[in-house]
């Protein structure tokens, strides 16, 4: 499924969970939202026309990290909220600190994924909030590389750097990622 058609600006802003295939993900979030309803300061209608909830899973990182501009500007004027699975932790906080991102729920990492989630609804998460490294500016470059299949000695070459310098990048960017990047972005 590619992320043109789901972020097309006309079919976004009516549905504020994506990815609305994942049926369980959808049920799951929107069950969630309506359980932390006294918790939190906006009506369910506002939740529904202003946000979107983006699940950032391993099946999904390819198409985002390849695309990152292009869904970032299709969620545009929403408030975003990335609920962040453990592999996706360090991509989701550099989008937080990179772009217009209202804040990211650490599903792995949470106790109580409803306070979570309130947390960052109510719009009192901040950047000491972060838990996990961010991936770097360079690292991510690498990362988009690496899934658009190119080489190390092509990214050296492009990056005006040594390929030991892209390995070193790609080798930090994993252990942020807990996983080999061609394992996330086949």
């Amino acid at each position: 499924m590619r992320l043109k058609t789901i972020w097309n600006v006309k079919t976004v802003s009516d549905k504020y969970i994506w990815s609305p295939h994942d049926a369980y993900f959808y049920k799951g979030l929107s069950e969630l939202i309506v359980d932390i309803d006294r918790l939190i300061y906006l009506s369910l209608e506002k939740i529904r026309k202003d946000f979107v909830f983006i699940n950032l899973n391993t099946d999904s990182l390819t198409e985002f990290i390849n695309r990152d501009n292009e869904w970032l500007s299709a969620v545009k004027g929403k408030q975003v909220v990335l609920i962040a699975a453990r592999k996706s932790e360090a991509l989701a906080n550099y989008w937080y600190y990179n772009s217009n991102i209202r804040g990211v729920v650490y599903a792995g990492l949470s106790r109580d994924i409803r306070k979570e989630l309130a947390y960052v609804i109510n719009g009192r998460f901040l950047r000491k909030d972060i838990k996990k490294d961010k991936i770097t500016d360079r690292e991510m470059e690498v990362i988009r590389m690496t899934a658009q299949g190119m080489l190390p000695k092509s990214i050296a070459r492009i990056e005006n750097c040594s390929v030991k310098t892209v390995y070193t990048h790609r080798r930090n960017a994993e252990a942020k990622l807990y996983s080999k990047i061609y394992k996330l972005v086949p």
